[in-house]
């Protein structure tokens, strides 16, 4: 049977495409030489191990691994541990990131059609990438742990296990890959002095405290201020971020269209920007979110840092309400805004047990300074919505290392003394 002239042109143009694809797909893995990720590192010391950890940005990503990793939702994150225990200790990556990704994962899905050889050597370089789990005793390994994608912070967690227990430590990033409201409140480069505080003094300045935030111009009252964190800012962000909490995008033509967006689709956006309230005379310094699966529904605080330490850590301020649904709204951006649950004791105590369940609380105590407001006389926010609450401020000392529940010390303000 002759062969049709249109059988021999398909074939020759397939033949051309898988030329072309090979071509376009090979992998030559990178020379790796100057780590510029190693500028960035963090390192701390704990049971005679030294633990020395970056997160890579998209670009450094790309440099030395020679593919797009970030596109495909994949974060590099470099470890290099110094064990000088006479034991063993063993990695385990899951208290990093419980869904992480093999090396032999995160090579697959950069792998090109047509190009076995070039997949083979990506498959062989991720492989000598990783970083291997078993550190021996005296030796100092060092590679990669492939994580999910994180943008605008990161808590990296470092568990390791040893024949004696356990060493675990975090390590908070704030990363380079996107537009967010806490880049903003950098940008004001007045100091603001800060008063250094005893147990009874911080008690008396928080229960004096305004009850609520505002808007604007100060003039009319918002949602209440019902939290307070003591500690690092790196610490208490760190502990945030290790609990799924993340920043919020500024607001901006781009997020806006985004948020427009989500409202339309019902869809989930995991960075929605948050509204801005004032305390101190200033909007939020940081806003912080868990999302559910559409926009009408999430978790939200908002911190101010306040000109105010104690035990030379930093104070922050805050107010926490879940949005569960939202509502009209002729003043609001797109004419709808969020409704809060009225009952904003329940998001206060939602955020306790959260940061219980973080393992890095390590002081707790009650304040009043809200005021209550029973449920059959609620007040209201700026946007009309009706709030109950027991008036309680929930104060909260994060540590800068992980401390057991029979650890947390409950703060006596009756002995408090100046």
């Amino acid at each position: 049977m002759p062969v049709r002239l249109s059988e021999i042109v398909r074939t020759m143009m397939l033949v051309h495409i898988a030329a072309v694809l090979a071509g376009c797909g090979s992998f030559v893995p990178p020379k790796v030489g100057d780590l510029t990720f190693e500028r960035n590192a963090v390192t701390k010391e704990k049971s005679n191990v030294t633990l020395t950890v970056a997160v890579l940005t998209a670009r450094e990503s790309r440099e030395f691994f020679g593919v797009p990793l970030e596109s495909k939702g994949i974060q590099p994150v470099w470890l290099k541990v110094e064990n000088r225990n006479e034991y063993v200790v063993y990695i385990v990556p899951r208290s990093t990131d419980p869904n992480y990704y093999s090396a032999y994962e995160a090579a697959y899905v950069n792998h090109h059609l047509f190009s076995r050889q070039s997949n083979e050597a990506m498959d062989d370089f991720f492989q000598r990438s990783r970083i291997r789990l078993q550190v021996p005793a005296h030796h100092t390994n060092s590679g990669f742990l492939f994580t999910n994608l994180s943008v605008g912070t990161k808590f990296v967690n470092i568990e390791m296990v040893h024949d004696q227990g356990a060493i675990r430590d975090g390590f908070f990033f704030q990363l380079p890959n996107g537009a967010f409201d806490y880049e903003e409140s950098r940008l004001d480069p007045s100091p603001v002095p800060v008063r250094p505080l005893t147990l009874k003094a911080l008690h008396d300045i928080i229960e004096s405290l305004p009850c609520c935030t505002t808007d604007a111009t100060g003039s009319k009252n918002g949602d209440p201020v019902n939290f307070v964190l003591i500690g690092s800012d790196d610490d208490i962000l760190g502990a945030l971020t290790r609990q799924g909490w993340d920043p919020t995008h500024a607001f901006g033509a781009a997020t806006a269209w985004s948020t427009f967006r989500a409202y339309i689709s019902a869809d989930n956006y995991r960075y929605a920007p948050i509204s801005p309230l004032y305390f101190f005379g200033r909007r939020q310094d940081i806003a912080m979110q868990k999302a559910r699966s559409t926009i009408s529904q999430r978790n939200h605080l908002r911190l101010w840092k306040a000109p105010y330490s104690y035990e030379g850590k930093s104070v922050w301020v805050g107010q926490i309400s879940r949005d569960i649904g939202v509502h009209f709204a002729v003043d609001a951006p797109f004419f709808v805004t969020h409704a809060i649950e009225p009952d904003l004791d329940e998001a206060r105590s939602y955020l306790v047990q959260d940061l219980l369940a973080s393992d890095y609380l390590h002081g707790f105590g009650w304040l009043k300074g809200v005021g209550r407001a029973p449920q059959d006389h609620p007040r209201v926010n700026l946007t009309g919505d009706p709030y109950f609450t027991d008036g309680l401020r929930a104060l909260m000392v994060i540590s800068s290392k992980p401390a057991s529940e029979d650890e947390i010390e409950l703060l006596d303000w009756d002995s408090a003394s100046e």
